[in-house]
């Protein structure tokens, strides 16, 4: 699920994997939703939402079952301009949006069946170009990669989430990335949270892992970044 503004009118819209979207009325409520895509290939397995073009208006990136990652370009008249991300076929199994070299324009981190991430870095005109070499998780269980700053640096990295580990990919700044490094938390965690728990100045940007699991349990991995 994720919130856009996918009519410009200035109301949060709600849109899901599921190929659904449903417009805000601004009270909190909701208007019948309606097929976010119409003809969509596929089921989506996950669906980003962002600025792709630079146009103001909210677009889509959507990973399909077994098949495609699509580009969906708000077209402004309430439905979408689909065309596909070169090199993302295989089997993709979660996608997200942030801007990676910090161009200004949305890039794209898909993830895999097969336990790898790619970086497609955007032109702001609604393509994409793979950056660099895949990265890989630690393990075939993956849960959807995730983006943040892990060291300070101002620039985005990348964590890569599987079962009873969590790789960080350190980010060069352009668009690349350093080798992951991998380090244990519970077996079966969940989504991977990053928040300041031990009393660093908010300035110091330098966020801890949490990882609740499937057992109950959560584990706290303190950021030692000097």
């Amino acid at each position: 699920m994720v919130l856009g503004d996918f009519n410009h009118d200035g109301i949060p819209d709600v849109a899901t994997s599921s190929n659904q979207l449903a417009l805000g009325n601004g009270n909190g409520t909701f208007q019948p939703p309606t097929s976010l895509v119409a003809d969509a290939p596929l089921a989506f397995n996950w669906i980003a939402a962002g600025d792709i073009n630079n146009d103001g208006w909210t677009d889509i990136l959507a990973a399909t079952v077994g098949a495609y990652t699509y580009v969906y370009l708000n077209d402004r008249e309430g439905g979408f301009t689909q065309s596909d991300l070169a090199n993302a076929k295989n089997d993709p199994a979660a996608v997200l949006l942030a801007d990676l070299n910090m161009d200004g324009n949305l890039d794209a981190v898909v993830t895999s069946g097969g336990a790898i991430a790619a970086v497609f870095l955007g032109d702001g005109e609604g393509g994409f170009t793979q950056s660099g070499n895949n990265l890989y998780f630690p393990f075939v269980d993956q849960l959807p990669a995730q983006v943040g700053d892990l060291n300070g640096d101002g620039i985005p990295d990348i964590l890569l989430p599987a079962d009873g580990m969590v790789s960080i990919a350190l980010g060069k700044g352009n668009g690349t990335f350093l080798t992951p490094f991998t380090v244990g938390v519970g077996a079966g965690e969940g989504q991977i949270l990053m928040q300041n728990l031990h009393g660093q100045t908010p300035k110091a940007g330098l966020p801890d892992l949490i990882a609740p699991d499937s057992g109950g349990g959560i584990t706290v991995l303190i950021n030692l970044t000097k």
